[in-house]
């Protein structure tokens, strides 16, 4: 437009006049008139160009319906352009979007995350966005939209949330309100300003400003809540209540935008230091809902969740990214260890072996460690059995590997195949902790004492610091066998508890094992008694009676505080024999 004072026409005959005559263009000077008078009635202003401080928007096509989200992004950038003065504001046109977004290997009008769009502002020197989500619906298009700073997506303003079937006048309502958001900038600025130099209540009350201008303002109040977060590293942080005045402004900010990642980033850091682990859990996946594509954060809820023992809600969460990332390894190991800690075992031997077939270089002894235990976690033990056989083809010099074959081979009933297992690992380290005990255990199933008792000394002479755990150890299996014979009566099962019994003594004495040695004795000696009146009977007969009695009053006097009543019946009971047994070894051993 003409500024007032101006004297446009007079400069331009001038020009005119002296470009002609340059030109030698002479005429008369009537025609020369004419020529000026008619130029000069064709005469429009220049139009008016972008100044220094003119900021610049990006707006790219929508997400979601791709012919609605082009034709809105369009319509929003001819609002702009229409409605503000190109001074002040001006949108960055289709052709250089376009252009850079081939340039950087996209096609044209392409619709970008909002991480995309703050990298393509860069290059395009936009200095705020316009984003946001289109849906065709039954009525025409539900769109959202908000405003970020280029400079940081998490700078958010949401705009509008409409449905309406004209895209021009929903864009025409998401530039009113983007004109209205827009008010809270300068004094935004001024608090990022002061809260830079650590004037902290002035940066509050400069954006305490633009709530006045805006109140809807979140962009403002975001400032406030890092003004009051700075509190927390101050000298008086004792003494400033930064934790409840974050949250208090926090929480206003995700009653506006429930999405705002920023307002949830400081409501995480107040629970964090409240050591409020449910909360920090619910703040996190809040935090995951409203930035889904981030997925370093996603994974950062997937490890809290588990951590927290919380791992079958982190289910659905690593699915969704296994089924976005099809074939990732990295996302098929976390879903594998993911369903682990859910203890959802069958489900994770799946995901496991799934995850191996992925990447074959990631089945080392840590992997079939993994699988080994999951499949005896599903009592799967055949199975186990079979996943340690292929650990130990692999890696033969394991004997670990060789340990874990056996006990789920012994689990799954297969004692022989567990005792040669465990023999090899023997023999690849014989002091490999725990081995021997094993063996002596499948030795005492397989009713093989002695063996069993072999084994046993075998752990005590690899680490004589086992004794006092081998000599109990003993002792409970000769306290079983003595429980057993007693329902059965047989004095072969009495034997094979004192077997047990009397190895445990000569490993390290106590009580119980001289009691059950006493006892186990005692019925050996009643059961031999009447054997030894036969005219059958024999010398060796004589002898093994005149052992028991000799066990039972070597023994039972050191047992008897086990059961002080008991052992003075069986002494007492025992000594009644000794004369009988005396004669018949007189008798049968000439």
């Amino acid at each position: 437009m003409r500024q007032v004072g101006v004297p446009f026409v007079n400069a331009l005959e001038v020009t005119i006049v002296k470009v002609l005559y340059r030109f030698g263009l002479a005429a008369s000077g009537a025609a020369v008139g004419m020529a000026v008078s008619a130029m000069v009635a064709g005469a429009q202003p220049p139009r008016q160009g972008p100044g220094p401080d003119t900021k610049r928007v990006v707006v790219t096509a929508f997400r979601g319906d791709v012919d609605g989200g082009v034709k809105l992004a369009d319509e929003i950038r001819n609002r702009v352009s229409n409605d503000f003065n190109i001074r002040q504001l001006m949108p960055v046109s289709k052709k250089d979007i376009n252009n850079t977004l081939v340039n950087s290997g996209y096609k044209p009008d392409s619709a970008l995350a909002p991480n995309d769009i703050k990298e393509l502002a860069k290059l395009v020197r936009g200095d705020e966005v316009i984003d946001g989500e289109v849906r065709r619906t039954a009525a025409g298009y539900k769109v959202n939209a908000r405003l970020f700073l280029s400079r940081d997506v998490a700078l958010s303003q949401p705009l509008v949330s409409i449905e309406g079937s004209n895209l021009g006048d929903i864009a025409k309502q998401i530039v009113h309100e983007y004109d209205q958001a827009r008010k809270q900038i300068p004094a935004t600025q001024e608090c990022e300003n002061n809260l830079r130099a650590q004037k902290v209540d002035l940066a509050v009350g400069a954006a305490r400003k633009a709530l006045g201008s805006y109140p809807k303002a979140t962009i403002a109040r975001l400032c406030i809540a890092n003004a009051f977060q700075s509190w927390k590293n101050g000298p008086d942080s004792a003494s400033k209540p930064w934790k409840d005045s974050v949250l208090a402004v926090t929480n206003q900010i995700t009653t506006i935008d429930p999405a705002s990642t920023m307002a949830l980033r400081l409501q995480f850091g107040v629970y964090e230091a409240q050591k409020d682990e449910a909360n920090q859990t619910k703040t996190l996946i809040k935090l995951m809902q409203a930035d889904p594509t981030n997925t370093a954060l996603v994974e950062q809820v997937i490890a809290t969740l588990v951590n927290s023992g919380k791992a079958e809600d982190a289910v659905p969460i690593i699915d969704s990214l296994v089924k976005a990332n099809p074939g990732d390894p990295q996302y098929m190991r976390t879903r594998w260890l993911v369903l682990r800690a859910a203890k959802r075992y069958k489900d994770a031997v799946a995901a496991g072996q799934a995850y191996a077939a992925a990447d074959p270089t990631v089945a080392d002894s840590s992997y079939y460690l993994r699988m080994i235990a999951d499949y005896g976690s599903d009592s799967a033990y055949a199975k186990a059995a079979e996943m340690a056989a292929m650990a130990a083809q692999k890696y033969p010099k394991n004997a670990q590997l060789w340990a874990l074959k056996a006990q789920n081979e012994r689990k799954a009933g297969q004692i022989p195949a567990a005792i040669a297992s465990l023999q090899h690992a023997l023999s690849i380290d014989p002091k490999t902790p725990g081995l021997q005990m094993l063996l002596a255990q499948l030795y005492v199933d397989q009713n093989k004492p002695d063996s069993a008792v072999i084994a046993v000394k075998g752990d005590v002479a690899a680490d004589a610091s086992n004794k006092t755990r081998d000599a109990a150890f003993l002792v409970s299996l000769g306290g079983a066998a003595y429980k057993a014979a007693e329902g059965t009566k047989q004095p072969a099962d009495y034997q094979k508890a004192v077997t047990l019994l009397q190895a445990s003594d000569e490993i390290e004495p106590s009580a119980n094992a001289k009691f059950f040695l006493g006892v186990s004795a005692f019925r050996l000696l009643a059961a031999a008694a009447p054997e030894l009146q036969k005219k059958t009977a024999t010398c060796d007969q004589a002898k093994a009676a005149g052992n028991y009695l000799t066990m039972i009053n070597t023994n039972m006097p050191a047992g008897g505080s086990v059961s002080p009543e008991t052992a003075k019946q069986i002494l007492g009971a025992a000594g009644q024999y000794q004369a009988f047994i005396d004669s018949r070894t007189k008798q049968l051993c000439k």
